[in-house]
């Protein structure tokens, strides 16, 4: 608890209608908090479980999260975008090539139709 007061963080708070306070943080949180960081890093579980001394099965039960970047990780996968340049990263390097052109009327369209998100591009 000394750890979790000289962090600045206040381990219980009072709650109405109780004698006791009700505990926010303590020595589970960083239990918790490490297991959750050591998930998102791609550390073994059987690592992590070793090292907090625990059965894996409750480890990944209740003491990790996926965060966003795991999260987007794993839909790029499924999408195919691993090792893939995106469809905004294809348009901005496209983009980037025709400004170092010569701009005919054919690039300046190309350019337009890469560039217009709300509207329909005629072309003549």
């Amino acid at each position: 608890m000394r750890v979790i007061r000289w962090a600045g963080i206040e381990p219980s708070v009072k709650t109405k209608g109780r004698d006791k306070s009700v505990s926010v943080y303590g020595f589970h949180s960083l239990r918790h908090s490490f297991a959750s960081h050591c998930a998102e890093l791609g550390v073994p579980l059987a690592v992590v479980q070793s090292i907090l001394g625990d059965d894996s099965k409750i480890l990944a039960k209740y003491y990790t999260h996926i965060g966003h970047e795991a999260q987007q990780d794993a839909i790029d996968k499924l999408s195919g975008t691993v090792g893939m340049l995106s469809a905004e990263d294809r348009i901005n390097r496209a983009l980037a090539f025709i400004d170092t052109r010569e701009k005919s009327s054919d690039l300046l369209k190309i350019k337009e139709i890469l560039t217009t998100r709300d509207h329909v591009v005629k072309f003549d």
